[in-house]
């Protein structure tokens, strides 16, 4: 079946005339007459009705005429799809992360995204979580990949994973002793370090706020606080006894030259969900969704 003579059909249906559909489509009457009898005869049965110059679909024609269209909407999706990918080819995406997964994720992620799309320039703004909102919202940046807090109105989110948050102490650090089993291996809260000086994300980190945020409501009021923006830094210094740091698991996997430490998975919050920002209302480019698709796989 050729989709251009599914154009000279429906011509003819809606024109109900040969001659008026041969003008139509500038074609001659004797060609389209020819058309017609031979889709018929390959059919095995009338199209239309015809009373003097005037055609009027039977049946069989109506069904025809009905998949006919069905199929030009189809192909006419389809090329309004490539057209579009064709113009995604090329262009720019402006990403944001936090230094840290910045670190581990593009040089795997970037790679990968340049086979898919080696006409689209990427580049990369490394900043706090509060700082990447507020890039996106004068749209100075156009996704950013974070750990999700509190939601941002003008904001889209895509949960890419859910986490949990850690604790990280010293080997045989005394704490340890107050552990409890948990699905996930040994658990703390929050009240098993009373006493201990934490290591503390400051509040433009989203680790930071979901760890405010936490102690707010548990009423627990550290003793000491030691606020820190590198996370591998905090780590380090709780693994060498310095206090208690808090990493979520994905980056925790991450850390892999950190020195001997204990890890306990930290009760009594809500998921850490690691997720991808846009601005509300954004259509994004296919390229945009992929890029997504890619660091949702780390």
């Amino acid at each position: 079946m050729d989709l251009h003579e599914l154009q000279y059909f429906l011509a003819i249906a809606d024109q109900g005339n040969i001659t008026r559909a041969a003008e139509l489509l500038y074609v001659s009457q004797p060609t389209l007459t020819k058309y017609l009898q031979r889709l018929e005869a390959e059919i095995g049965t009338p199209l239309f009705q015809r009373t003097g110059r005037q055609l009027t679909l039977t049946y069989a024609g109506r069904r025809y005429c009905a998949r006919a269209r069905e199929l030009l909407r189809i192909k006419e999706e389809l090329d309004a799809e490539i057209r579009e990918i064709r113009r995604e080819s090329v262009g720019e995406l402006k990403v944001g992360l936090p230094p840290l997964r910045c670190s581990f994720a593009l040089p795997q992620v970037l790679p990968a995204f340049r086979q898919l799309h080696p006409g689209v320039r990427v580049d990369v703004l490394e900043d706090n979580s509060e700082a990447l909102d507020a890039a996106l919202c004068a749209g100075r940046i156009d996704l950013a990949f974070y750990n999700l807090s509190i939601p941002v109105p003008g904001l889209e989110y895509r949960v890419l994973q859910h986490d949990a948050l850690y604790a990280v102490l010293a080997p045989g650090h005394p704490a340890g002793a107050r552990a409890r089993s948990g699905p996930d291996g040994p658990c703390l809260a929050l009240e098993d370090l009373a006493g201990e000086t934490l290591l503390l994300q400051a509040r433009p980190q989203r680790q930071g706020q979901y760890l405010y945020e936490m102690m707010k409501r548990h009423k627990f009021s550290p003793t000491r606080v030691m606020e820190t923006s590198n996370i591998r830094a905090a780590a380090s210094l709780a693994a060498a006894g310095y206090g208690v740091a808090f990493v979520s698991g994905g980056l925790l996997r991450r850390l892999t030259d950190l020195p001997p430490c204990d890890r306990y998975r930290l009760e009594g919050g809500p998921p850490l969900d690691y997720a991808a920002a846009w601005r509300a209302g954004t259509r994004l480019p296919g390229y945009a969704e992929d890029f997504i698709t890619l660091m949702e796989r780390l």
